[in-house]
């Protein structure tokens, strides 16, 4: 789903700014926030980093899972990423680096 949300917000981008070139959409999005993809991660990331922290009993049967999903949404963005602003920073960072 996110890929589809992806290509569309893409494509507006395209017609909106009137341009096919790939780097003109991506400062766009930088500059107007939408990088859906990345948002739709960081969200999740937000929400199971405060689903491990509550202690709630049924909660707590599912927190191994969340902590889990949490670990490998850190690892794919290296080391040094163990909070969801962390990973909010470094997604920043990896998408300036790749429209610049």
């Amino acid at each position: 789903m996110s890929c589809n949300i992806e290509f569309t917000l893409t494509r507006i981008f395209m017609k909106l700014f009137r341009t096919e070139l790939p780097i003109t959409v991506n400062e766009c999005q930088v500059n107007l926030g939408f990088l859906a993809k990345y948002q739709i991660l960081i969200r999740t990331a937000k929400f199971l980093q405060r689903f491990v922290a509550l202690e709630n009993g049924l909660c707590a049967l599912f927190a191994s899972d969340a902590r889990r999903q949490l670990d490998s949404m850190f690892t794919q963005f290296g080391k040094g990423v163990y909070t969801a602003c962390q990973l909010r920073n470094a997604v920043c960072c990896q998408f300036f680096d790749r429209v610049i």
